[in-house]
């Protein structure tokens, strides 16, 4: 590379991370590992040796596939590593919203616990009736009627089609001055305009995707460790409950012992409360892909045989599809 030149000091820097890093790997914790000045790793003690954590702000060795020790601040050495409990922002409430919720298991009585503090079952429909209003856009969703007035394109193709502007003559229905009403074909058009007045490019899938490439870098919380579910009763408008022609009433509704959906509740951390641990590091590297422990890294690495042993080829796992994602 055109200007890039590495002296003797340079080289002898990257070897003492290549030595500290085999050190690590081989057992020997980064707080106790001794560099000389050539970058070797000697025993404790030595003269002129120094500890390979020094007091600067970036810590010594190849940074380590869990996290521990890629920050050497005193107490802070896990900050930022696999298999720690998840840290929180704010305090914890968790309450009972008392509403009513039951669930039939089976013969006898219903589960009727909607207390969240706790480890046990929980019965709560809300978090599917949230779901449902969110992303209902029909005419029966009066923000959906509003989202889809306010929006100058899905307007502009209005009046495009029909000759005059749509308007609103009350909640939850919308029709246009010459009794053309609107219907939910209609208001399923609301393209994206950005908040500067369309000076921006607008959202598009493209944000869906970084969101869950976000999202699988930073935690990943296990499950089934807790005593309890999470059983969601199905209201009788559930899409879900019309089975697959679509259409509520019909032969192929769902069954009533079908009725519901089921979350599995977050394994609670040792020491008990509502804490969990993260399995993975919490940084956007695609860690829940490529891994957060050194022993899971094995098997995504390819090997070679050479002289009757594996020897590992510094390439990811590939194939005639392309190998990894």
């Amino acid at each position: 590379m055109s200007g890039f030149k590495l002296n003797l000091q340079d080289a002898k820097f990257v070897l003492a991370q290549i030595k500290i890093a085999e050190a690590h790997a081989a057992g020997t914790p980064i707080p106790q590992i001794w560099v000389d000045f050539y970058g070797n790793v000697v025993p404790a003690g030595t003269a002129g040796a120094t500890l390979a954590v020094p007091t600067t702000i970036s810590p010594y060795g190849l940074r380590t596939v869990d996290g521990s020790y890629n920050n050497i601040t005193p107490g802070r050495e896990f900050w930022g590593a696999a298999d720690q409990v998840m840290p929180r922002a704010l305090t914890t409430s968790f309450r009972d919203d008392a509403d009513g919720d039951i669930f039939f298991a089976g013969p006898g009585a219903p589960l009727t616990n909607t207390n969240y503090n706790g480890t046990g079952t929980v019965i709560d429909a809300d978090p599917r009736i949230i779901s449902n209003l969110v992303v209902d856009q029909t005419l029966t969703n009066p923000a959906a009627v509003q989202a889809w007035l306010d929006n100058v394109l899905s307007q502009a193709k209005w009046v495009e089609q029909h000759g005059a502007k749509a308007v609103q003559l009350f909640p939850g229905d919308a029709m246009v001055p010459n009794g053309v009403y609107v219907t939910n074909a209609d208001i399923a058009y609301i393209p994206n305009i950005a908040p500067d007045e369309g000076l921006s490019a607008s959202f598009n899938a493209w944000m869906t995707f970084f969101g869950q490439f976000f999202d699988h870098g930073l935690d990943l919380i296990g499950k089934g460790g807790n005593v309890g579910k999470v059983y969601i009763p199905l209201q009788a408008d559930d899409p879900l409950m019309a089975g697959t022609d679509g259409v509520l009433g019909t032969s192929d509704d769902l069954p009533p012992y079908l009725q519901f959906m089921v979350l599995t509740r977050a394994t609670v951390a040792p020491g008990g409360g509502h804490e969990a641990v993260n399995t993975t590091t919490p940084f956007v590297d695609q860690n829940q892909t490529y891994t957060s422990h050194a022993s899971h890294q094995v098997f995504l690495r390819e090997y070679v045989v050479e002289g009757g042993r594996p020897h590992a080829t510094g390439h990811l796992l590939d194939g005639a599809n392309g190998g990894l994602p």
